[in-house]
């Protein structure tokens, strides 16, 4: 994980051919993500020797984080953070979850991973995460596609 400090560190320079300082900086750039435009401010490294930026390593992932969570704050979706909150208020796993809420196995889990989620997904995660008997709704009609212990252990959360 890349860590933003005014600390110079050291890595390959492609105009500069060489190896030389730079400095990790913020940067507002502009992203079509479908079919609209959003802003967004992500992490660059400049050299110090030319004032460029640099590919250094850890840095696309990084950004793609930055995007991620910035994405989903303006479009109103769940983050991880929010689907861990549900986990752990119902005391289910990700796959139980994903199945709980009626998706597919392997939802939650690719949520957890950071595939952003449609906006039907994440209203249904948002209202089981402000809803017990939302939750306890979804978990009866799914009932079926759950273990006896996970459907016992998340619905006694959802009427209690």
């Amino acid at each position: 994980m890349i860590v933003i400090s005014k600390k110079e560190r050291r890595d390959f320079c492609i105009q500069c051919r060489r190896l030389t300082g730079y400095l990790l900086q913020k940067k507002d750039i502009v992203r079509n993500i479908r079919d609209r435009e959003y802003p967004f401010n992500i992490t660059v490294a400049i050299c110090t020797e030319c004032g460029e930026e640099m590919s250094i390593p850890g840095l696309i992932d990084k950004n793609v984080q930055e995007i991620d969570e910035q994405y989903r704050a303006v479009a109103g979706l769940v983050s991880p953070v929010d689907i861990e909150r549900l986990m752990k208020l119902y005391r289910i796993e990700k796959v139980p979850l994903s199945l709980a809420l009626g998706f597919g196995e392997m939802t939650i889990p690719r949520y957890m991973e950071g595939q952003v989620p449609s906006r039907e997904n994440s209203d249904v995660i948002r209202s089981a995460l402000s809803s017990p008997s939302h939750m306890k709704q979804k978990l009866m009609e799914n009932r079926e596609l759950l273990t006896e212990t996970a459907f016992r252990k998340a619905f006694a959360v959802a009427v209690s």
